[in-house]
This record gives C-alpha cells, sequence and structure tokens, in this order.
C-alpha cells in the first residue's frame, strides 16, 4: 500500500512540477533572450578595444601611466574582467600603466569554442600585447585560476615576469579537488539549472553586493547582459577541464622564483597553527601559498580573511599593500 502511494505521488509531482519547471526555463530563456536583443549594442561597444588575436576579437583594455605594468588575470568564469577589477585598478592607475585582457570566452572578447589549454592562452595574451605594443617585464595581478597561467607564464617566458600578485590565487603545489569526469553536455545540464533561476540575471553571487555598490547603472546593466551572453560557454568548460593538465606542467618544473605578494583568503593566525575552524583542505591549499612565497627570492604573505574575491571588497587594503611591494622592486 504504502509502495502504490509513493508511486501515485511520484506521478503526481511529475504531472505537476515538471510543466512548471519548464515554464519556468521558457519564461527565462525568453526574457534572456529579450535582453540579448536589447543590449547588443551596448555588449558590442568595448570597455578598452579589440585586438585580433588569431583571427578572433580580443577585448583589452589599457590606461594609466607608469614605470610598472600591472597586468589583471581573472579568476575562471568571471564575468567582465575590466569590470569586475575596475575597484581595484581605479585606485592603482595614477601610477602604474594597467592592461586588463578578456581572454576568449570571457567579458566583451569572443567565444571560440576550441579546447585551450592554459600555454595556449598565454601565448594568446601574448599576442594580443605584441598586437598594442606593450612589452614586458610585467606585474601580474591573477584572482583564482588565473594564477596558473602566471606561474606557466612565469616558466615559459621568465624575463617577461618581474612580479607575481596573487589574489586567492590558485597555485599548482596547492590541493586540486577539481571534477573533471564531465564532459560537455553536463557542463550545458549545469547551464539549464542556472536557467532556473536566471530571471534575475545576475552574476556570481560573492560579486553581487560588492558590485551594485562600486558600478554604476550603465555598467551593472552590461554585467548582466554579458551573464546572458557568456554562462557556461565552451571555452570557459575547456578551462575547467585542462586544469588538472596544467597542474601537472607546472609541477613537472621548478616553482617560479620571481618575486610574489600573495594575498590569501585564511586567517592571519595561519602560520601560528592555532586555526582549529580550517579543514585539511584549506590548511594545505593555504600552505602551498607559504611554500610558493619562500621559492621567491622576495616572497610575501598578505592575509585577508572575508571570502575568494578580495579585490571585491578588501580593494583599498590591496592597493596599498601592491603600492609598498612594487616598491620594494
Amino acid at each position: 500500500m504504502a509502495d502504490k502511494l509513493l508511486s501515485i505521488l511520484k506521478i503526481i509531482g511529475t504531472v505537476v512540477f515538471f510543466p512548471l519547471i519548464l515554464a519556468w526555463w521558457l519564461l527565462s530563456s525568453l526574457i534572456n533572450q529579450i535582453r540579448r536583443m536589447r543590449d547588443r549594442e551596448l555588449v558590442e561597444k568595448p570597455l578598452g578595444q579589440y585586438v585580433q588575436v588569431d583571427g578572433h576579437r580580443m577585448s583589452v583594455l589599457v590606461k594609466g601611466k607608469g614605470a610598472h605594468t600591472l597586468v589583471f588575470l581573472p579568476g575562471l568564469a568571471s564575468i567582465s574582467p575590466i569590470l569586475e577589477f575596475k575597484p581595484l585598478y581605479s585606485l592603482l592607475e595614477d601610477g602604474f600603466r594597467i592592461v586588463v585582457p578578456e581572454k576568449f570566452g570571457y567579458g566583451q572578447s569572443d567565444v571560440v569554442k576550441e579546447n585551450r589549454d592554459y600555454s595556449k592562452t598565454v601565448e594568446q595574451y601574448r599576442k594580443a600585447f605584441a598586437v598594442l605594443g606593450i612589452e614586458g617585464p610585467f606585474i601580474f595581478c591573477a584572482h583564482s585560476l588565473g594564477g596558473n597561467e602566471v606561474e606557466i607564464w612565469a616558466q615559459d617566458h621568465p624575463e617577461e615576469v618581474e612580479a607575481f600578485i596573487g589574489i586567492d590565487a590558485n597555485l599548482a603545489n596547492g590541493p586540486c579537488n577539481w571534477d573533471q569526469s564531465w564532459d560537455y553536455k553536463h557542463w550545458k545540464l549545469d547551464a539549464f539549472y542556472y536557467n532556473l533561476y536566471r530571471i534575475a540575471g545576475w552574476c556570481r553571487n560573492d560579486l553581487r553586493p560588492r558590485m551594485k555598490e562600486l558600478l554604476s547603472k550603465e555598467e551593472l546593466r552590461l554585467m548582466k547582459a554579458l551573464n546572458a551572453e557568456k554562462y557556461c560557454n565552451f571555452d570557459i568548460y575547456s578551462e575547467q577541464h585542462n586544469k588538472l593538465a596544467a597542474n601537472e606542467r607546472i609541477n613537472s618544473r621548478p616553482l617560479p622564483t620571481q618575486p610574489t605578494l600573495q594575498f590569501v583568503d585564511g586567517p592571519e593566525d595561519f602560520e601560528t597553527g592555532e586555526n582549529e575552524d580550517l579543514d585539511d583542505y584549506d590548511k594545505a591549499f593555504i600552505q602551498a601559498r607559504l611554500d610558493f612565497a619562500a621559492a621567491s627570492v622576495n616572497g610575501k604573505i598578505v592575509y585577508c580573511p572575508g571570502e575568494h574575491c578580495i579585490h571585491c571588497f578588501a580593494y583599498e587594503k590591496l592597493a596599498k599593500e601592491i603600492r609598498e611591494f612594487v616598491g620594494t622592486l
């Protein structure tokens, strides 16, 4: 009797809720398409400038002047690197040349739908810089997954890397629990679930409150439009898919030794051992940054507990520390 009742409830649930979910998805998709048509001109007008790389458009912002060039590289699935880093580089452009390249699949750059490893991403950045006449050495300010790109850049082209500033950066010598078993169909299924609550049209939850405070209405509208345009595209999937291979490649060679400043989302008492709230994975993740800094000729760790996107809430502290660090180079 209980089994029969359970079967009936499942049928009722399927009959009632599946059409509601489908209707919600169709409504969100329709609204998404309307927004994309409405905001087409806004999306196509670059915040920086378009550069042709391998037959596709790459968006690059260049501004400010100074003896040092700060290059900002985003973490995985950043909606708009140019806008995401704006609170930080706006405090630095009076004394540095600022460069924010948006790799393919990100921001206002094209989606190229190619299986791209991290070395190729680095070479595409370098091609864009060559077109623009931007010469190194560079000081890289890299968030999250961008840290692995800097590691490869430093190993392949050490003369172009003056220093590495990590913003809670991923480092290959740290732990990695990424599930790379998903194929692209599973990746797109994630996009389907995302569409169920996409009507709000917003970006990553960890960016939402701060971005609302720091960006103009038009910039927020652009972020919403880019979120609808770029979420879960193949270029981003390719980065996720090639993460472990990048780690293996980096770890097969010595750690870069260029000067480094690593901002870490972790407790300031970490090095005293009094951090019972951290699990073993978090401890290993932070320890990797300490080991990386120790291998540098001028390594420094700055703890910024709060959230992974440190540059979106502690940008004033980061700007101050960056100025002081660069002054020691």
